[in-house]
Order: C-alpha cells, then sequence, then structure tokens
C-alpha cells in the first residue's frame, strides 16, 4: 500500500530525528599548548639548602582541576663553578616530573620540558587539558625571569601576581627555632618588566608589606591588594605551603611579554603567581540533540495519528 505524502515525510523526519539521538557530544577541545608559561632559571645564592618549589593547576575539559608540586632544595655551595646553568632547571623538571607520578596517567594535562638542556622550563597544557594557575615559590634568591613565549600577559588573559614572604617561614620548623624575624635583613629586590629599567628597592630593615607596597608604588600596572590572586593550597608539608600573609603585588593587565626579579637577601623568599583564564569549563558546541528530540516527539505522534486515519478510512 503507498503511503500518503505527509506520513512518508513524517516518518523521514522522525528517523532523521531519532537518529540525532544518538549522535556524540562534541566539547571544544582545547588544543595543546594553548597555555604556555617559560620560566628561565638562575643560580642558587644562598650557601644552605633553600626551598624552591612550584605548584601546577589544570583542568579537564568541562570537568575536574587537577594539582602537582614539585619541590627542591637548592644551595649554592653544592654547586661547583663549572656547573651548566641549565643543570639547576634540569633538576626543577625532574621534581614535579616526580610529582606526577603519583597521578593516573589520564590526569596528567600538562607537560613540563627543557628544551635543549637549556636554562629554562616550559609549561604547556595537552590536548583537552587548560592551565588554570602556577605558583612558583623561590627562597635560594637565583634570578627568575617569566614569559608567554611571545604573547603579552593581558593578551593572554593571565593575571601575574608577586607575594614577599620570609625565608625563616620554610627555613626553620616549628617548635626547634628561635624567634623568627619579621623584618628583612640587607639586600635588594629588581624587578624588570619587558626591556624597560629595572625597579630596585633596598631592603634592609624593611617588613614584607612595607617591601611590597613600595614596589606596588614603583611598577606601572601594580596594585597592592589584601586577597590572594590564586586561592592558598592546604598541604601537610608547611615547610612549603604557608597561609597568605595578607598582602601581595598584582598585575592584573600587563601589557608586557615578560617579567624578571632577582631577590639578593638571604632573609626573604618571593612567590609568583600567574592565573590563566580557565574558560573551557563551560564552553561546548551548540548541538541541537535536545531540540532533534523534542521533534522526533512530534513526528512520531503525527505516525501515529496518519497511520489511525489511514486505518479508519474504508477499503
Amino acid at each position: 500500500m503507498k503511503l500518503p505524502v505527509p506520513l512518508c515525510f513524517a516518518m523521514s523526519f522522525a528517523l532523521f530525528s531519532g537518529g540525532a539521538l544518538f549522535q556524540p557530544v562534541f566539547a571544544v577541545a582545547t588544543p595543546a599548548a594553548q597555555d604556555t608559561l617559560r620560566l628561565h632559571t638562575g643560580m642558587p645564592q644562598k650557601p644552605s639548602d633553600a626551598l624552591f618549589s612550584y605548584t601546577l593547576e589544570w583542568r579537564l575539559d568541562d570537568s575536574e582541576l587537577y594539582r602537582v608540586t614539585g619541590m627542591s632544595f637548592l644551595n649554592a655551595k653544592k654547586v661547583e663553578a663549572d656547573t651548566p646553568p641549565g643543570r639547576i632547571t634540569k633538576k626543577l623538571v625532574t621534581a614535579v616530573k616526580d610529582g606526577m607520578i603519583q597521578l593516573d596517567p589520564h590526569w596528567r594535562g600538562v607537560t613540563v620540558t627543557q628544551p635543549n638542556d637549556k636554562p629554562e622550563l616550559v609549561i604547556s597544557n595537552k590536548a583537552g587539558y587548560s592551565l588554570t594557575s602556577a605558583i612558583f615559590r623561590d627562597y635560594s634568591n637565583q634570578a627568575l625571569g617569566f614569559d608567554l613565549q611571545g604573547k603579552s600577559f593581558n593578551a593572554a588573559g593571565v593575571q601575574v601576581a608577586i607575594d614577599m614572604v620570609y625565608a625563616a617561614d620554610v627555613d626553620y620548623l616549628d617548635g626547634f627555632s628561635s624567634k623568627k624575624t619579621l623584618t628583612a635583613s640587607q639586600g635588594n629586590i629588581e624587578i624588570a618588566i619587558d626591556e624597560q629599567a629595572p625597579v630596585q628597592i633596598k631592603t634592609d630593615g624593611k617588613s614584607t608589606g612595607e617591601l611590597e607596597a613600595e614596589i606596588a608604588r614603583q611598577l606601572m600596572q601594580a596594585q597592592l591588594v589584601e586577597t590572594s590572586l590564586v586561592p592558598h593550597i592546604i598541604n601537610k608539608d608547611k615547610r612549603n605551603n604557608k597561609p597568605f600573609d595578607g598582602s601581595e603585588v598584582q598585575l592584573a593587565n600587563l601589557a608586557a611579554k615578560s617579567i624578571r626579579i632577582e631577590v639578593s637577601d638571604p632573609s626573604l623568599g618571593v612567590l609568583l603567581k600567574f592565573k590563566f583564564k580557565d574558560e573551557n569549563h563551560s564552553v561546548k558546541v551548540a548541538e541541537p540533540r535536545f531540540m532533534m528530540a523534542v521533534l522526533a516527539g512530534f513526528s512520531v505522534i503525527a505516525v501515529a495519528f496518519f497511520w489511525y486515519r489511514n486505518k479508519k478510512k474504508p477499503l
């Protein structure tokens, strides 16, 4: 029996619509190396074991956050005069890779590499993941430089913060040391943005809050704030993660491609924080599965209606 045209149309549309119900959901896959941060390392200046650690956080597209921390102790006395600068970088790369072992391989959403054994460390997201933040904690007084490999921080939507801290917070364990000094000793802080003349600040006898206020006054696009750019990370190792001390210098819209900092005061450490946009957790390709389901339902009703009406017609 030849089916009426409306019935044929309804059945065809129902089949098309129903097929659409079984199409997979296609999320926007974040491309690899969309978020890249490069660290240029220096040589430790403290003649004792000094902590250097960094925490990386990333997100699986539209899903959970994951985090890893690499921790090393650097000692200027143990570094031979002819040691290649890249040796320190290699130690830092190894530290974070050791921390990555604790994660399931499918959760390891970033790569940390050292191109050609140079004194630089490159952090990049893998495809399907996005870098959300990176915190670097240096108590070794080495010179550090950061860039996005050609992008400016504001164009990439990356916010930057500088937090001065006391080395005593990690050099000594609670209950086994004398009263901690709450001021700097003697030295300098030097900060350079791109190729601009560096800002130089004497640390002599100042508190970390006073030093941050001075940095904010001298550094363009900087602001002293009382909230941390990146939430404090809870960690069992108190020597690595200390609670936020109440202030830091933030550069939320830094129109520059690089920032360099060197602290030469042994009583001070510095935290560099980078916050990325983290947009992929809510971005998906617009796909019409819901509408197709509704239309398929109407099509089924139409098919049933025409079938019932044709059945009632006299032969």
